[in-house]
């Protein structure tokens, strides 16, 4: 069996050390849930490279609706495929809070 050390405490002359402030006051971020929306290019094949995943926030109601993403999910949905996240909820995006585009 291998020898154990252990290391001494610092004498702190019985006084606790101060916890730090940033743990007590942190902010609490909010959860996010994701739904994936996966895509077929027809029927389904073996190598299934035709399928394509998009990704929504699970509060999303109209994940096929254009209408329903702020202006960086649109721009997402032009250059990448997906929102990724960038939907609107309530009003607003709920990943990045900006408000729904007035189109």
């Amino acid at each position: 069996m291998a020898a154990t050390t252990i290391e001494p405490a610092p004498n702190t002359g019985g006084e606790r050390p101060a916890k730090a402030k940033a743990e007590a006051t942190a902010p609490a971020v909010p959860r996010v849930f994701w739904r994936a929306v996966v895509r077929t290019g027809g029927q389904v094949g073996a190598t299934r490279e035709r399928d394509r995943v998009e990704w929504h926030l699970a509060a999303c109601t109209a994940p096929t609706d254009e209408g329903s993403h702020c202006t960086e999910g649109r721009h997402l949905i032009e250059t990448i495929g997906h929102p990724d996240g960038h939907c609107i909820i309530d009003g607003v995006c709920g990943l990045c809070g900006a408000e729904a585009p007035k189109d």
